[in-house]
């Protein structure tokens, strides 16, 4: 496990809810990766044969997703105020 007290799983099931991407096969190709790799990424650690811990860059790089989601959203908001006050 990379990031302290969330598990892989939970990090990559929360990114794909947030980003609203509930397959593993749309979220696989949002952020590059086969989706063969993103299903062992998401297995729990418990299933020996099948999980595999994902790269400290692919953890970078889902971040990188969300945050720009984020600044996305706000910035959409305000320029629809800025339109509404114009």
């Amino acid at each position: 496990m990379h990031e302290g007290t969330v598990t892989q799983q939970e990090f990559l099931r929360g990114a794909m809810d947030k980003l609203n991407l509930p397959t593993p096969r749309e979220f696989s190709e949002r952020i590059g990766a086969p989706e063969t790799t993103l299903k062992k990424w998401l297995m729990p650690p418990e299933a020996k044969s099948n999980y595999r811990e994902m790269p400290s860059t692919m953890w970078v790089l889902v971040r990188e997703i969300l945050e720009h989601e984020e600044l996305k959203k706000k910035f959409e908001k305000l320029s629809k105020k800025i339109a509404k006050n114009a």
